[in-house]
């Protein structure tokens, strides 16, 4: 008999709140919520979010990618002019990489086969991408030889600089993404500019708008996520009531109910 007696501590649970209005249960359900002890664990975002930010990466992508160009012609064309075989050089190597990061873009925005797996996708294009930030970069010291003057070098690392921060957050959807636009070139402009200017107020500077930007480009991804979160909330507790097998019994005890 001792095994039985829970049941109709249960039927009775169920009788009280069958006589509950929706509003009722609502609030019993946020007091009960309120009463939970400890903050609960941060949730992973949903699917839906996720898929959201990938569509965002493909479209603001080509902002960056277009950055990248725009400012490598700039510098090769004007402030590189003086060294025209390493302008070449540097220039061929950041538009390889171009075409190839845009390739993999354009196939995914255009409804191509990979479009069918956005996460394979965006792993694809974050590779891709580390090339391009790695390849622009390289710029750093093919164009500052050891006889560069200061002027010289301020202009080219300070244009490097602010495309790779453009670059970055325009991929600002994708955290990895981002840091993969901002990491190989700040590492690059960092290096070239130690090792141009030495220990002086111009390496400081340099070094410090690298770490602002990396900590401004975490902040705006976060800041994104958020967003596309709040869009696009987690579903888990639907989806667990869809995929459940109905219960006959259940069901015509909601049945009846609702007649009632």
């Amino acid at each position: 008999m001792s095994e039985h007696q829970p049941k109709p501590q249960s039927g009775q649970k169920s009788q009280d709140l069958a006589g509950r209005t929706v509003q009722e249960l609502q609030s019993l359900a946020a007091a009960a919520a309120a009463q939970t002890p400890g903050p609960s664990p941060r949730k992973p975002i949903s699917r839906a979010a996720r898929l959201h930010l990938i569509d965002q990466l493909s479209r603001w992508g080509g902002s960056g990618l277009a950055l990248f160009a725009g400012v490598s012609i700039f510098i090769a064309i004007v402030t590189a002019r003086q060294l025209p075989m390493r302008a070449a050089v540097w220039t061929a190597l950041v538009f390889g990489a171009l075409y190839l990061c845009r390739r993999y873009r354009k196939e995914f925005r255009r409804g191509d086969p990979i479009a069918s797996r956005p996460f394979r996708w965006r792993s694809y294009y974050t590779s891709t991408l580390t090339v391009v930030s790695a390849a622009f970069g390289a710029g750093a010291f093919l164009l500052l030889p050891g006889g560069a003057t200061e002027i010289a070098a301020v202009e080219t690392l300070g244009l490097m600089l602010a495309a790779t921060i453009g670059a970055a957050a325009f991929h600002a959807a994708h955290r990895a993404s981002a840091a993969a636009a901002a990491l190989p070139a700040l590492l690059a402009i960092s290096g070239a500019g130690a090792m141009t200017f030495g220990p002086t107020a111009l390496t400081a500077a340099l070094l410090s708008a690298a770490a602002a930007t990396g900590i401004g480009v975490a902040i705006a991804a976060a800041f994104v996520e958020k967003r596309a979160a709040a869009r696009f909330p987690r579903t888990s507790f639907s989806r667990r009531e869809t995929l459940r097998t109905p219960d006959p019994a259940r069901s015509s005890d909601l049945d009846r109910a609702a007649a009632g």
